[in-house]
């Protein structure tokens, strides 16, 4: 008789052990599935993070290369134009340098009102009146 009360104590005992390993088990899963898929959306929100770090630096660098082209640009007119206009002027000036004459031709004097209007026109046109 106590031999069957211990069989019995012993396959419930075993069978609620059973029983909790298997619940254990299945909680474990559940704990290292959420884990996975938290550790996978962290991953994936680094990644839009790092994205978007990625496209600040490359929108920069556009902007640092368009305001580096447009400054060598902007440079070359403006020598193209300071060289037309000593081209132009350069006679005339050299000659009221050296003879100081009173009156200046006409065509003296058109020649130096279209290169500096040629010069004028390189700066904007608010230069000089935006206060520092």
């Amino acid at each position: 008789m106590i031999e069957s009360i211990l069989l019995v104590i012993l396959s419930v005992s075993t069978t609620v052990l059973s029983f909790l390993f298997i619940m254990q088990k299945n909680k474990n899963r559940e704990l290292i599935k959420n884990t996975l898929e938290f550790l996978i959306l962290q991953e994936e929100q680094g990644k839009m993070v790092k994205t978007d770090k990625e496209k600040a630096n490359e929108d920069f660098l556009k902007f640092v290369s368009d305001s580096r082209d447009w400054a060598y640009s902007y440079i070359e007119s403006v020598q193209e134009e300071i060289n037309s206009f000593i081209t132009l002027v350069g006679p005339d000036i050299e000659y009221l340098e050296s003879y100081k004459p009173p009156i200046i031709s006409e065509e003296a004097t058109g020649r130096l009102i279209v290169g500096y209007k040629n010069i004028k026109s390189l700066l904007p046109e608010d230069y000089g009146k935006i206060d520092t």
